[in-house]
């Protein structure tokens, strides 16, 4: 063993039993660790789990139909993301065609805390939509509720409302239901052209928008698009030069804030920027608010944003997995910005921030900022925690250097063993141990406080992929899981 490993695995060994220590809450309010509970069987169910791969709850909503004595907690989930992303890896280092790649269909279910306090009713499942075994769809990556009515111009109290979820895989659809129950989801649009993946959608001023991004593998991708109906049955394109920028390689994120619809993109050449759009002064056009990352060209997406306490806060990622290929762009944590209702920003989290937290909540590891909620008036904030992957790697060394090497790239392994060599030099080499999804919440946006660093107490819930805050007085956790399956989890904030 190299000497100059040795003194890191003491650290390794020690700092998570500084950690517990240095990082109490201290009684600042909000949810903690302690108060929240797992309200599902990992990955749904054993048997489903088994043969579908339920690995995200890549989605989640609650929803209550028109009419409707009660509502249910939606989630939609991501399968087999492991599998995919080892095969799109195989496929990069020695060639083949990304068709073959192991698709699992996902599927929508919600909670049934009346029948049980572990039962998730099916809704939707992929398997009763794609009958052909070679599946085209591998999640439901976006869910929302939205006043929608057929052939009607403007949303009101006269209109319905609607459970809106949109698909990831080959193709991306779009479907909704009225009520959420099972045999009653309507696909009402689909983007047919290959890779295009609805990222987010959003309604402002009485328009449904779609934020469209292309998810490909080492390819270059079309520029990102923003679609748009008046009834959310019939899209058409408003944008799609990426807003004149070939770079902006996909809209992330929309949402309405201030008048206007604000929209978040992908660019991994320059980093992210961020644009608005049909505003009160609608003839200006879309007007160019951040660029260049923001804080720093390493912030490839503007993926996460919520409107907390009358200002705007987008959360930063690093795609993919924390190591993009293409850009080079590796190891940097997420980032938050936060906008004033006159477009001028600052850095909460990351370099010289506002809360003195660097990048990542001071981890490299946490390459995502995944998800925001609201609850109780304190704003929480769950990323996607690299160390899960990056203790795996080095804890099975032996076998990842075996398969690069049969492969004979040896790009591809001088580039692996640079990276080791950077990992183990690093002085602050014990953030690998900081396995799981990390959980942070803030009451005034500024001072952040850790409720959870380590995924719950569970390694392999790597990302906090979504949150709910639900009408019951529960905020909902759903994690990304790929050795177990997906974990729902929540809390309410203690009586007095």
């Amino acid at each position: 063993m190299s000497k100059r490993i040795r003194p890191a695995i003491v650290m390794v060994c020690v700092f998570p039993l500084l950690c517990g220590a240095l990082f109490t809450e201290c009684g600042v309010g909000g949810l903690k660790a302690a108060d929240f509970q797992q309200v599902n069987v990992n990955g749904f169910d054993e048997a489903d789990n088994a043969v579908d791969m339920n690995h995200y709850a890549y989605a989640m909503k609650y929803f209550q139909a028109d009419g409707a004595d009660q509502g249910y907690v939606y989630v939609g989930t991501g399968n087999n993301v492991a599998g995919l992303v080892g095969y799109y890896i195989e496929t990069l280092l020695n060639g083949g065609d990304i068709l073959d790649a192991p698709v699992r269909p996902p599927e929508i279910r919600r909670y049934r805390p009346d029948l049980g306090p572990l039962e998730w009713e099916t809704v939707l499942d992929y398997r009763d939509v794609e009958t052909d075994p070679d599946f085209e769809t591998i999640g439901f990556r976006f869910m929302t509720t939205l006043w929608a009515a057929d052939g009607r111009k403007t949303v009101g109290p006269t209109c319905s409302n609607y459970l809106y979820a949109a698909t990831q895989g080959n193709v991306s659809a779009l479907w909704r239901s009225a009520t959420g129950n099972s045999g009653d989801w309507y696909n009402v649009f689909t983007l047919d052209t290959f890779g295009a993946s609805i990222r987010w959608i959003e309604q402002h001023d009485g328009l449904i928008y779609l934020a469209v991004a292309y998810d490909s593998f080492g390819e270059e991708p079309p520029p990102g698009e923003i679609w748009v109906s008046d009834d959310g049955l019939s899209f058409v394109p408003l944008m799609q030069d990426g807003f004149g920028n070939p770079d902006n390689r996909g809209i992330q994120a929309l949402i309405s804030y201030n008048g206007w619809l604000y929209a978040g993109t992908k660019n991994d050449v320059t980093g992210f920027e961020i644009w608005k759009l049909a505003g009160p002064d609608k003839p200006i056009g879309a007007i160019k608010v951040v660029d260049g990352g923001g804080p720093s060209a390493h912030n490839e997406n503007a993926g996460m944003p919520f409107v907390f306490n009358g200002k705007l806060y987008f959360g930063t990622q690093l795609y993919i997995g924390g190591v993009n290929p293409t850009s080079g762009n590796a190891f940097q944590g997420c980032d938050i910005i936060r906008i004033d209702e006159n477009d001028n920003w600052e850095t909460i989290v990351g370099p010289d921030s506002l809360s003195g937290y660097e990048s990542g909540f001071n981890h490299f590891t946490n390459a995502y900022l995944w998800w925001m909620e609201e609850h109780d008036g304190w704003l929480y904030a769950g990323t996607y925690d690299q160390g899960s992957m990056l203790a795996y790697l080095l804890a099975n060394l032996e076998e990842v250097m075996a398969m690069l090497e049969k492969t004979g790239n040896k790009d591809a392994m001088t580039t692996v063993l640079a990276l080791l060599d950077r990992w183990l030099d690093e002085d602050d080499y014990y953030r690998l141990m900081h396995a799981g999804a990390d959980l942070f919440k803030t009451q005034n946006g500024v001072d952040w406080y850790p409720v959870t660093l380590n995924g719950l107490d569970n390694p392999h819930n790597y990302g906090w992929r979504t949150m709910e805050a639900a009408p019951d007085g529960y905020l909902y956790l759903g994690s990304a899981n790929p050795t177990e399956g997906l974990q729902i989890w929540r809390a309410k904030t203690p009586e007095e």
